[in-house]
Parts: structure tokens; C-alpha cells; sequence
């Protein structure tokens, strides 16, 4: 038998085989689930960026009154700066900075820290060598958590003793 050839104006349907028709079928629902991922990504990403930018509009608010409180000049901006500033350098922290700079063989024997417009601090420092404590007051002066660091009074004998002032910078 002879096949005849069909030279009709209308093209004849191509059919796909089985596992062709399978194989778009399991593409089309790729495609639809992908799309629904890509779709349900982009919500979160959204509600991710207004909720970063709520919170940077939260915190230049904060930034600003912070500023505000340590220029303000009447009574109760100088208490609300007192307040902020005895928050920020809490007798704690304070402590624990000194104790980071401090070399083995020194130790504070008495602190106080004085809160005005900044905090003043004055310390009274033993070491076992004058070596110990100059290597402490430069460790002092190279904080950038204190500043003004003045060195007081000396008892360089045997075992030293001083007096150390200095000013509360804030922490880096």
C-alpha cells in the first residue's frame, strides 16, 4: 500500500505521544508552582521592607530625641539628660570597661563616679609595679570610653598607689 501524499489547504492536528503530553503537563504545573513561590516571596520581602523601614523611622525618632535631650537647657530636658546619661554609663558598665584596660597586677580599690553634665570619674588605683600602672593609665587614654584622663596623686614605693580622673566618653 501506497501512502498517499495530502496536499489540502488545511494542515492536519499533530497530536503529542504520551510522554510528551506528560512531560508539558508536568512543566505547566513547574511553571505554576514556581510562579506561586516567586509571587509568595515578593509578599514577604514587601512586609519585610516596611517593617525595616518602620523600624529605621523608629530609631532616627529616638536618635533625635537623644539629641534634643542633651542640648535642651530647661529643667526637665536637664533631668531627662541626667536620666539618659546615667542609663548609658550605669555604674556596671563603667566598671566593667575599666576592668578590660586594667593589667593583671592592678586593681581599683575605690571608684566614684560623679553624674553632672558628664560623668566624672575618680579612681584610686593600687599596682604592684609603677610600670603596671602606667601601662594601665595608657590603656586609659587610648579608650576611646574615656576621655580628660588625668593622672593624680602618686605613691610610687614599694607598692603603688594613686589617684586617676578621668571623664565617662560613652561606649564604642
Amino acid at each position: 500500500m501506497t501512502r498517499e501524499r495530502d496536499f489540502s489547504s488545511r494542515p492536519r492536528a499533530r497530536r503529542f505521544s504520551r510522554p510528551q503530553s506528560a512531560l508539558l503537563v508536568a512543566g505547566l504545573v513547574a511553571l505554576a508552582a514556581a510562579a506561586w513561590a516567586a509571587g509568595d516571596r515578593w509578599g514577604e520581602h514587601r512586609a519585610a521592607a516596611v517593617r525595616l523601614a518602620r523600624t529605621r523611622a523608629q530609631t532616627e525618632e529616638l536618635r533625635s530625641r537623644i539629641q534634643g535631650l542633651r542640648a535642651g537647657t530647661g529643667p526637665d530636658d536637664a533631668v531627662a539628660a541626667q536620666a539618659l546619661l546615667t542609663a548609658e554609663a550605669a555604674p556596671p558598665r563603667v566598671l566593667a570597661r575599666l576592668a578590660g584596660l586594667m593589667p593583671g597586677d592592678v586593681r581599683l580599690e575605690a571608684a566614684s563616679l560623679d553624674y553632672g553634665e558628664h560623668v566624672e570619674l575618680e579612681l584610686r588605683v593600687a599596682a604592684r609595679t609603677p610600670a603596671s600602672f602606667d601601662l594601665f593609665v595608657d590603656h586609659l587614654q587610648r579608650s576611646p570610653s574615656f576621655a580628660q584622663v588625668l593622672p593624680g596623686e602618686e605613691d610610687r614605693r614599694g607598692g603603688m598607689t594613686a589617684t586617676v580622673r578621668a571623664r565617662w566618653a560613652g561606649a564604642p
